[in-house]
């Protein structure tokens, strides 16, 4: 081993493993930060190239400066720098048409989104999901929620906007105890989606930058071979350049990788089955690159009977592109029990494409470049009832001390980013 000795030792950096290398340099701690990719980022990697800001999908924030994201920038002292999206145009694409989103009740009383006995039945539902405890919920399905006090077709099609706010457009997938508590906590935001002034690449510099300053250490282009166990202790890892002790090990990535470093046989059977049998979300994202505004929205899309999410980049951020180009995301979650192949993707970018001349007649025909990436985890955790809160694993291991697990698959609060960023606090408040 090394003689260097480090309190702690992350592995992976991604929003999870930055925002806790962060957090803990911050305390004084003596932190090192393993990536086994050349970039940090993880799942939201960024790269720079010819004066475009290419992002790995897409990375809005949960209800902006009153969101978990934002509060681990304010711990430490770099708040974001959130566009006022407020007044910006946002739309739902629902039984084949699009609709102006609605951000209250009163919105949906002024919407054409639903027949207008349908609309009261929703906004029925919708009061009692600010009033219902979510945690009689995890274990049911929205739709099983929905189902206990109503029967409408039309409602029951709608859910697909609620499931989609936690990243399951499936109302009979989606945990309802998990968008109770989501919803419950929008409700209080003024601002329900932030989006950060240049993208993921703010968050991921200003997390590299407060490490480096208060003394943490970051290993990029190293991979983790082995987490090293003395007596069910956690003493250090092996890396592929080197060997490193510390207090603490961190592991910050999608549970399902742990056992490529560790043995099954140091963990309970029941924690063994449920990191194995994780379900994540799978999808494909497309950057489109036009030499001229194609809409004026400056707001996105949002599927509510197919899994679609829309951002018009750079009429939100123009600092993503260069001047006189523009940028047009368009991504859609796929099957996630769908076999790992080209058809799926392929297919998914075909209906895309018609959706895009549907929308925007004669866009298609002036794209100048595209960029479409298979992404083959979007999210880590699909938030059904039986990956829901209360059955995701806790950041400190049983099994063996001194470890520790935070990231998007553990037991943390939010959906998606938002888990990484809150079991990043949690671990720092309790180390």
């Amino acid at each position: 081993m090394t003689d260097t000795h480090y309190d702690a030792v992350i592995i992976g950096a991604g929003f999870a493993g930055l925002s806790a290398a962060a957090l803990l340099s911050q305390q004084g701690r003596r932190v090192l930060l393993v990536e086994k990719s050349g970039r940090l980022g993880g799942r939201a990697a960024y790269i720079e190239r010819d004066g475009f800001v290419w992002q790995y999908g897409q990375h809005s924030h949960r209800l902006a400066g009153d969101g978990i994201a934002a509060r681990v920038f304010e711990r430490l002292g770099e708040p974001i720098d959130f566009i006022d999206t407020r007044g910006n145009t946002a739309y739902l694409y629902f039984d084949g048409r699009l609709h102006r989103r609605p951000e209250s009740v009163g919105g949906f009383l002024t919407t054409s989104l639903l027949p207008w006995a349908a609309l009261l039945d929703f906004l029925r539902f919708y009061r009692r999901v600010l009033k219902e405890d979510a945690n009689a919920w995890y274990d049911r399905t929205l739709l099983d929620f929905y189902r206990e006090r109503g029967r409408n077709p039309w409602v029951e099609r709608f859910l697909g906007f609620l499931g989609f706010t936690v990243m399951v457009s499936d109302p009979g997938l989606v945990s309802a105890g998990e968008v109770i508590q989501f919803l419950q906590r929008a409700a209080k935001a003024p601002i329900k989606q932030g989006e950060p002034r240049g993208g993921s690449r703010q968050l991921i510099d200003k997390l590299e930058a407060a490490i480096r300053r208060h003394g943490g250490e970051i290993h990029a282009a190293e991979r983790v071979e082995t987490i090293l166990v003395e007596r069910g202790v956690a003493v250090g890892v092996k890396t592929d350049r080197a060997h490193y002790r510390a207090g603490k090990v961190v592991f910050a990535a999608p549970l399902p990788g742990l056992f490529r470093v560790m043995p099954e046989s140091l963990f309970a059977p029941p924690f063994v089955d449920y990191v194995t049998h994780i379900r994540p979300s799978r999808g494909v994202s497309i950057d489109f690159v036009f030499n001229e505004p194609v809409t004026d929205i400056t707001g996105g899309i949002l599927g509510v009977d197919m899994p679609l999410w829309v951002k018009f980049q750079s009429n939100i951020d123009p600092s993503i592109a260069p001047a006189g180009k523009h940028v047009n995301t368009w991504a859609m979650l796929l099957d996630p029990d769908s076999p790992a192949s080209r058809d799926a993707p392929d297919a998914a970018e075909a209906r895309i494409k018609r959706l895009m001349e549907e929308l925007i007649p004669g866009c298609t025909d002036r794209i100048v470049h595209q960029r479409r990436l298979i992404l083959p985890m979007v999210n880590g955790n699909m938030l059904m009832p039986s990956q829901s809160y209360p059955h995701r694993p806790s950041i400190i291991c049983p099994d063996v001390r001194n470890l520790y697990f935070i990231g998007d698959t553990v037991q943390a609060e939010g959906c998606s980013g938002d888990i990484a960023f809150s079991s990043a606090l949690e671990l720092a408040g309790s180390l």
